[in-house]
């Protein structure tokens, strides 16, 4: 149960942005774990838990782990990850605040993506995805946040960064990306192949003889194809379906299969193939070759798009989040204050946090207070 919610979560669960992972994944519960957890950092009116952060650094140790790394190596790697993962959970929650100043609301995305995961744990009920979740130690209103934030983090980029990114592209632009990607803008070709197959038995020279027969009389047109494969086919799709498989895109075909019948003409039989457990014999039913798509084809036009806007974002979400850091109030515990990292702590460590409606109150009486001073200051004059 667990390995099939972890599927279905994983998904939803991830950066788009940036490749972090399990920063946001739903930490399982540890029954011996400590209780107490404590803020290590706050950005504005918002706060990062040290049991959040801990829990997307061994979430990062599992992965790197699992590329093979061991010892010095993965330490090091770990140690330069370290920062990383507080800046990102820092960006997060900032772009989660933007969403909120910009009105966006995620949540039919938010209940669309749980209906997903319903269907995918046999649930007809959010009672019963929770019940589920609880017993595989998930926190299914943990869940629901996670999801908010990083629907609501993508709603942000996509607007204040690649919407504008897409408003600047040039025609020029479009164009050269098309011409130098052409082989992309490509629908492949299908075929519709009929095979006989026949398997290798206890005695693959007289399985590769008598495929070489089958291949004479269907070559001959003396007996029918499909007949042929009724009555040699070594499984139930020769005698069910007159060997039809049906249509198949030429690059999803095996590359020996796809080597025989890529540019063979409609109506002719291959050669037996020879693949690991048998020969088999193909007839090109139909074929469509694959056509390049025009430049004004909508699917190139949004495919060009989607390119160039990925290829020319990495700087501008970089900016766009420094600009949201150096905008907001960010205090980072000292012990968490890594030197290479990118988000700095406010110099307002020794005193007490202010929350940010106070914080802001305050800054509009100081505001108040100075127009009053250069008011006065013009009158004396």
């Amino acid at each position: 149960m667990k390995t099939l919610l972890l599927q279905t979560l994983t998904p939803v669960l991830i950066f788009c942005a940036t490749v972090l992972p399990g920063a946001v994944r739903v930490e399982a519960q540890d029954p011996d774990a400590n209780l107490v957890d404590e803020v290590i950092a706050r950005i504005n009116s918002g706060v990062i838990m040290r049991s959040a952060f801990e829990s997307s650094q061994r979430d990062v140790l599992e992965e790197l782990k699992k590329q093979g790394l061991k010892g010095e190596e993965l330490e090091k790697k770990f140690n330069e990850w370290k920062p990383r993962i507080l800046d990102e959970l820092i960006n997060t929650q900032l772009l989660a605040q933007r969403a909120k100043d910009m009105s966006i609301n995620v949540d039919a995305q938010v209940n669309q993506q749980l209906l997903r995961m319903m269907k995918d744990n046999n649930c007809e009920s959010l009672e019963c995805l929770s019940q589920k979740m609880r017993e595989a130690n998930f926190d299914i209103e943990e869940v629901k946040r996670i999801m908010g934030e990083n629907f609501s983090k993508d709603a942000v980029i996509g607007r204040e960064v690649y919407g504008r990114v897409y408003q600047q592209l040039t025609e020029k632009e479009k164009r050269d990306a098309y011409e130098k990607n052409k082989e992309f803008f490509t629908e492949p070709g299908e075929l519709t192949l009929s095979r006989i197959y026949i398997a290798f038995g206890k005695d693959q020279a007289q399985a590769a003889a008598t495929a070489q027969d089958v291949l004479k009389q269907a070559r001959s047109g003396a007996v029918e194809f499909g007949t042929l494969a009724e009555r040699f086919s070594d499984d139930d799709l020769g005698k069910k379906n007159k060997g039809l498989i049906g249509v198949i895109k030429i690059p999803d075909l095996a590359p020996a299969v796809k080597e025989a019948v890529e540019k063979a003409p409609a109506g002719s039989i291959t050669d037996p193939v020879k693949l690991e457990n048998g020969f088999y014999i193909f007839r090109i039913d139909q074929r469509k070759d694959s056509v390049a798509l025009p430049y004004e084809d909508e699917k190139v036009q949004d495919a060009i798009g989607r390119y160039l806007v990925n290829l020319k974002s990495e700087k501008q979400i970089e900016e766009y989040l420094t600009k949201l850091r150096d905008e907001a109030f960010i205090e980072i515990d000292p012990r968490f204050q890594f030197h290479n990292s990118k988000v700095k702590s406010a110099q307002s460590k020794r005193v007490p946090y202010i929350e940010e409606k106070e914080r802001k109150r305050l800054e509009k009486e100081k505001e108040k207070e100075r127009k009053a001073a250069a008011k006065n200051s013009r009158a004396g004059k």
